[in-house]
């Protein structure tokens, strides 16, 4: 067997790597689902990164219809889109949402 070596990176690197740094601070995004005007839990929340139309979270609300997606970086720009599970309604869409 031949001996293998590893790189390691300091961690503060690898992160300003992905997005994050001491520029870009971690922030979230909050919001609750409704249903004819009734806070409303069976739906599914995507999160989409604006520029690049990739997922970045998908999540449930809780028993109260809200939900809170923590950890995103404030310098991007998404939408969030809230799906139907009972396919009863259309999906509803916010656009230019920048987590804070």
């Amino acid at each position: 067997m031949k001996p293998c070596s590893h790189k390691v990176m300091p961690a503060s690197n690898l992160l300003e790597q992905i997005g994050f740094g001491q520029k870009n601070t971690v922030a979230s995004i909050k919001g609750s689902t409704k249903k004819i005007g009734q806070k409303y839990q069976d739906a599914l929340i995507v999160l989409y990164n604006k520029a690049n139309l990739q997922p970045i979270v998908v999540q449930k609300p809780d028993e109260n219809g809200d939900y809170q997606i923590l950890g995103l970086n404030n310098s991007i720009s998404c939408f969030v889109i809230g799906f139907d599970n009972k396919q009863q309604y259309n999906a509803i869409i916010q656009d230019n949402v920048v987590p804070k």
